[in-house]
């Protein structure tokens, strides 16, 4: 085993380097992008000088390896860095906790003198490296990181914040950490064998590594915690994945003595597929940390594609904010509440146990959701928060859609409203018109049939008091039922067959179910009307008023024929707005309005017949509908 122990030490010094180094760009990007994180710009001056470390350690073994020779710079930021460290976790510590430490006069007065101290040990470090004296240098060394090491050590138990870093579990596997780490350092290197040197330093560098774990997971979780996990596993399991390839594969290339361009094309070609398979090989990795290590059932893109399935049968807000609420919930595993108005200024925040972000119409907040503390007590890490906040995102333009939509049907609503009492009004100020005239023809007729036919007089009185009675009862009213309708046209009728005599003969049929099915009011009125004055004022002969009114399958028809010379052509074949004077006009929109293209009324002429009909259609079940809400 202890031809391993090199490699296994290369392979790890590796992995500390990427891990610090992931964890110092995110620090500085997180500190230029002020967003505050534990230990602050200490901690990045920290995990930059253990990066430095690894990395100029690593480059210093390649230069040794691959130039013999060492470069004093590579030595000169080693030796720094390794200098540095420790004083860093005593002050990141005590500046973390400081407004919770017990006797912060002493913790600050071992701050102060730590610095100085630094400086001498340099000087002293200086000094015994230009005199060869390696164990004065060890000893100084090993007592300068004990003096830091208990410094933390004392600063973790004296501290009164039991969160985070400092609640009793990770604050035991610290000092644990630390105290390790002041045991293998004080292992003299003249006292080890070989392999027992290897495991020194490979120990020295696993406590490293543990260190920044162990506080990222306790206290910047939402930031590095993804990043560190997945992408330093990644690195590590390539390096060792290339580490065998170059081990066992490049030899066996080189015993077949293949040189030139012919053994380099072989090489890439035996490379080739672990170069195809890495990114593969990352959503992996990073898929089965997420379900067996995180607990997530669902990586970015099924949440997005589960969550947006769930919304599409949303009809309203409230039904959007429920089905938000369950699938939501199913992804994160925990208890979701997506809050209106009322909770918009709050904004996002993130902490382990809980998650909340904004819900943004415009750029304006209104809302939130807010992912409650799972069961397990498993907390949220970045990519949970990244999920959420682009869930967030979707959802504001689901309901930014569903809100224009409700929005667009209130407008139409309201449009169809006004058109339909446009045309209520125009129709009142259409009787204002014709209910004088027709009143006074009925007068003059009432006045002629009195010395002749006083019975018929009176009788055409009570039909003209009833056809006004009926005017002025449905006035105000939209719906009637075909009954009440024909009633008053028969009055109508009456009154005109008592003004013209023989000359008019009317015709009305209707069953008995289409007499109890509701219309517009007014609306066969109006069509004999307009059937009365084209038709048997157009003519010497006698004139013929036909209604008519039958049920069917699709709805409700209803026809009024007359046989005068009837309307242009153009007017017959499609009715347009505007032909056939206001009265049809305000029919036709009045069925627009209450029925859209469900209702029709067109103009046909039976050149057989020499009849003149206009047709009326209603849908059955739309205009029962509509009569039961009117009522």
């Amino acid at each position: 085993m202890g031809m391993y122990y090199p490699l296994l030490l290369i392979l790890l010094k590796c992995f500390n380097a990427i891990a610090y180094t992931f964890v110092s760009v995110l620090s500085l990007r997180r500190l230029r992008a002020r967003k505050a994180q534990w230990g602050g710009y200490g901690y990045a001056c920290l995990v930059m000088s253990i990066a430095a470390m690894f990395l100029s350690g690593l480059a210093q073994e390649w230069a040794v390896t691959t130039l013999h020779r060492r470069f004093a710079l590579l030595d000169f930021v080693d030796g720094l860095a390794t200098l540095l460290a420790p004083p860093l976790v005593f002050h990141v510590l005590y500046h973390s906790e400081r407004l919770q430490l017990r006797g912060r006069r002493v913790w600050a007065t071992l701050l102060a003198l730590c610095w100085p101290i630094t400086a001498a040990v340099a000087i002293a470090a200086v000094a015994a490296y230009r005199g060869g004296h390696e164990r004065s240098l060890w000893q100084l060394s090993v007592a300068f990181d004990a003096y830091c090491a208990l410094c933390a050590i004392g600063i973790l138990v004296a501290s009164r914040n039991r969160l985070g870093l400092f609640a009793r579990g990770p604050r035991r596997w610290l000092v644990l950490l630390f105290l390790a780490w002041i045991c293998l350092a004080a292992l003299e290197p003249r006292w080890q064998g070989r392999a027992v040197a290897f495991a020194v330093a490979i120990g020295i560098d696993i406590c490293s590594l543990a260190f920044v774990f162990i506080v990222t997971y306790y206290t910047e979780r939402l930031t590095f915690f993804d990043v560190l996990v997945k992408k330093a596993a990644f690195v590590f399991a390539s390096l060792l994945l290339l580490t065998l390839y170059f081990a066992f594969v490049t030899p066996f290339i080189w015993a077949m003595h293949l040189r030139g361009w012919i053994g380099t094309l072989v090489w890439a070609l035996s490379v080739w597929p672990i170069v195809l398979l890495a990114p593969w090989g990352q959503r992996k990795l990073s898929r089965w940390v997420d379900r067996l290590w995180l607990g997530r059932r669902f990586s970015p893109a099924e949440a997005t594609r589960y969550f947006l399935a769930g919304l599409q049968g949303a009809i309203s807000a409230g039904e959007l904010h429920k089905l938000a609420e369950q699938h939501l919930s199913a992804i994160f595993r925990a208890g979701v509440e997506v809050l209106g108005d009322a909770a918009s200024q709050s904004g996002g925040s993130r902490t382990g146990a809980a998650i909340t972000v904004p819900i943004r119409l415009h750029g304006e907040p209104t809302g939130v959701i807010r992912v409650q503390p799972r069961a397990d007590s498993q907390q949220f890490l970045s990519e949970d928060f990244d999920l959420l906040s682009s869930l967030a995102e979707a959802f504001s333009f689901l309901l930014e859609n569903l809100r224009l939509r409700e929005k667009r049907l209130e407008q139409e609503k309201r449009e169809q409203q006004l058109v339909l009492n446009a045309n209520r009004s125009e129709l009142k100020a259409l009787r204002a018109q014709v209910n004088p005239h027709f009143l006074f023809n009925a007068l003059n007729t009432i006045a002629s049939l009195i010395p002749r036919q006083p019975d018929r007089a009176e009788r055409t009185i009570e039909q003209l008091a009833e056809l006004f009675r009926y005017t002025l009862r449905r006035s105000d009213r939209e719906w009637v039922t075909l009954e009440e309708e024909l009633e008053a046209v028969c009055a109508y009728l009456d009154v005109e067959q008592a003004r013209f005599g023989d000359r008019l003969a009317i015709r009305i049929e209707a069953s008995v179910e289409a007499r109890q099915m509701g219309i517009p009011a007014m609306i066969v009125q109006t069509l004999v009307e307009n059937a009365v004055k084209h038709g048997v004022g157009g003519i010497r002969t006698q004139a013929v008023v036909e209604v008519s009114a039958e049920v069917s399958a699709s709805g409700l028809r209803i026809a009024v024929g007359d046989n005068g010379p009837g309307f242009p052509a153009a007017a017959m074949r499609a009715f347009p707005p505007g032909n056939g004077g206001y009265g049809l006009r305000n029919i036709r929109e009045r069925l627009q309005g209450h029925f859209g293209e469900t209702a029709s009324l067109t103009v046909d002429r039976d050149t057989r017949l020499g009849m003149t009909v206009v047709s009326v259609r209603l849908p059955r079940a739309v205009s029962q509908a509509v009569e039961a809400r009117a009522q």
